[in-house]
């Protein structure tokens, strides 16, 4: 092997995280560091829920410590299922509009919770 094949030395990540990130890097080299925020979560009672298991959605940042490609972080929305499931990487702009979509759903959520109570006294009465 000459200078010019010679392979270069893996060095693990020596770095500081962010006062946010939750991960324990270990003896990662700096292109596998991905910084992960702890996960917010969406759990209602499932207990009349056709799914077997817990319904959950799951949110949290993610940011590589080296820069891959055009995104500098992302949002990662998933379910209980975690990778084997559904989910969405959304940058800045479209975690914005997603928010927007949420205050949209929570209204109406809470339009037809008082919907319901209604309903439920009128079935009552």
């Amino acid at each position: 092997m000459t200078a010019k094949t010679a392979a270069r030395p893996v060095v693990p990540w020596a770095g500081q995280c962010p006062k946010w990130c939750d991960v324990d890097h270990g003896n990662d080299i700096p292109e596998d560091v991905f910084h992960r925020s702890a996960f917010a979560v969406l759990k209602p009672d499932a207990s009349r829920s056709g799914w077997e298991g817990a319904w959950e959605l799951h949110a949290h940042v993610v940011v590589p410590e080296v820069k891959q490609g055009d995104d500098p972080g992302l949002l990662v929305i998933d379910t209980q299922a975690g990778t084997a499931g559904p989910s969405v990487e959304l940058d800045v702009t479209q975690v914005d509009e997603f928010i927007r979509q949420q205050k949209v759903f929570l209204a109406r959520v809470e339009q037809m919770r008082d919907q319901l109570t209604h309903a439920v006294e009128e079935q009552q009465s």
